[in-house]
């Protein structure tokens, strides 16, 4: 196991632990089991849950707050994890007020006992002698044991999953009960969120590298950040041979090289985007022009640094580009792009493999 997925276990395990510590100290008033606290509440039409919805609510919001009125039901920290689309990964959507934020975007395995109530659709129960994860030997703490999972299903779609982590004092059977009267009540309002969510997604991501396309770069620049930000653009030199000499999967395999570059070189908030073709674009909020070009210079050597492989061998390639920035040397952020697009062109022009600012950016 990665020292990544040892740490983020240690999340889970800490902050479920810290979770069933405060409601140890303060257990909530109850007179029945989870099945029967649920009941009353909770027994009316599905439908109504999008009447405590703020309007509009998109799917975080209501996966939030399914998580957290489930938690105030079962007495146990909650979990809700999604699946955008059959056989996709399957994510932590939200958690319940008190355990850490900071798992959601984790990915669950398909084959734990959290993801099999996704892939099977079925509910699934933890054995108590179980931790809800692996823990890693050194974490001195004590792992949380035990918890169920029941899917949400929307129009015969399983959306993901509701999960209720530790041990409780009531059967697993009215545990289960509980979860499920809970996500049947949400699961016709989620469902269509999650829908709205991936549609979105699609229309502004590229399918092929997973990065933002060029609408969704225009609609980011579109804001107030846009007066002062940098835009660098960015051209796969020769990438015509990749594709002639290796074929397109093999050009298909080099794009998705870079945009994995990309992604792991930015900072939270910039935005990479591939732009058509060959060629890319990744604007740079709050950056100046020096920054800019320190950011281009700095992807242009980690490519060389990451050569591009394919079947056993090694295909390596370069990148020019082409950076622009508001307010200085140009002065409105509508002239961002054919800027940065006239110094990318300047670059290809002088040899290649390089980075060149804009015009006046040099004095």
């Amino acid at each position: 196991m990665t020292g990544a997925a040892l740490g983020l276990l240690g999340l889970v395990v800490g902050a479920a632990a810290g979770w069933l510590a405060a409601r140890r100290r303060h257990p909530p008033v109850a007179d029945g089991p989870a099945a029967a606290r649920v009941s009353g509440p909770y027994r009316v039409r599905a439908a109504d849950a999008a009447a405590e919805l703020p309007p509009g609510a998109k799917l975080d919001t209501i996966a939030r707050y399914l998580a957290d009125r489930a938690a105030e039901q079962v007495s146990l920290p909650c979990m809700v994890v999604l699946r955008e689309v059959d056989g996709g990964p399957i994510t932590v959507g939200a958690v319940s007020a008190g355990y850490d934020s900071r798992l959601v975007g984790s990915t669950v395995e398909p084959d734990s006992w959290a993801g099999r109530a996704v892939t099977e659709g079925v509910p699934v129960v933890a054995p108590e002698d179980q931790p809800v994860v692996p823990v890693d030997p050194r974490d001195r703490r004590r792992p949380v044991r035990g918890g169920a999972a029941v899917p949400i299903i929307s129009n015969s779609r399983t959306e993901g999953a509701l999960l209720a982590l530790g041990e409780t004092g009531v059967p697993p059977s009215d545990l289960v009960g509980g979860l499920e009267a809970i996500a049947r009540r949400f699961a016709p309002v989620l469902g269509p969120a999650q829908a709205v969510q991936v549609a979105e997604r699609r229309a502004n991501t590229d399918e092929l590298t997973q990065l933002a396309n060029r609408r969704a770069l225009r609609r980011a620049m579109e804001g107030q950040e846009a007066r002062r930000s940098a835009l660098v653009m960015i051209d796969l030199d020769f990438f015509k041979r990749i594709n002639d000499t290796l074929g397109h999967l093999a050009g298909d395999a080099a794009l998705k090289h870079f945009a994995q570059l990309l992604r792991k070189a930015l900072r939270a908030g910039d935005v990479a985007a591939r732009i058509g073709g060959e060629e890319f674009a990744v604007w740079l909020p709050g950056a100046d022009l020096a920054l800019g070009v320190e950011v281009a210079e700095r992807l242009r050597v980690l490519l060389t640094q990451s050569p591009f492989r394919f079947e056993g061998g090694e295909h390596p390639f370069t990148i020019s580009c082409g950076v622009s920035a508001c307010p200085a040397p140009i002065a409105s952020p509508d002239n961002l792009f054919p800027t940065a697009d006239s110094a990318l062109y300047r670059a290809k022009r002088e040899g290649r493999d390089r980075v060149v600012a804009s015009p006046g950016a040099n004095g």
